[in-house]
């Protein structure tokens, strides 16, 4: 007498019980119990990782501070590299489009702070020629080459300067200085 292993699941004996469908292998007299479907893996939680918001409005631009110490850190570093630096292409795109963003958002601020100045004033319209010269720049297409970036650390840094300048010579009518420390 040979010994059989006891079966994975109950066999149905009598009524009330019930087996799992057994179906049949083709072309051989094996049968198989069925594959429980797998279960989803849920997503692991977002602690510490970055969120991003959609605000096409730009309501939140306002109250969210910047990091400056960042995009300067990162200004000083591309403007230094040697000709060739050795990065990845991907890497390369990771630093042009975070310095992309960083001037899209010191543009907007400096759009803003003109905007609190009377019309006719000689810095609202020195304003409008840098945001002009900045949408121009950053209209252009993006190329994933060490010009570009160091042409986009050239923009933040000339579009930090000019904020800095409306702050230091308007420094009661504008609220900078809590965005950009």
């Amino acid at each position: 007498m040979t010994h059989r292993p006891p079966p994975r699941y109950p066999v149905t004996r009598g009524e009330g019980r019930t087996t799992p469908e057994w179906r049949q292998v083709p072309g051989t007299s094996r049968r198989l119990l069925p594959t429980p479907a797998p279960t989803p893996t849920p997503a692991p939680p977002l602690s510490g990782a970055p969120i991003a918001l959609y605000d096409p409005e730009g309501h939140l631009d306002r109250e969210l501070p910047l990091d400056r110490a960042s995009h300067e850190s990162m200004v000083k570093a591309v403007l230094g590299w040697p000709a060739d630096p050795g990065l990845r292409p991907a890497d390369l795109e990771q630093i042009i489009l975070r310095l992309t963003g960083a001037a899209h958002v010191v543009a907007d601020d400096i759009r803003h702070a003109a905007e609190q100045l009377t019309d006719g004033h000689t810095a609202r319209t020195r304003a409008a020629a840098v945001l002009a010269e900045a949408w121009h720049r950053l209209a252009a297409d993006r190329q994933e080459t060490v010009a570009c970036a160091r042409d986009r650390a050239r923009l933040v840094r000339t579009l930090y300067e000019h904020l800095d300048h409306l702050a230091l010579d308007f420094p009661s009518s504008l609220d900078l200085q809590s965005r950009h420390g």
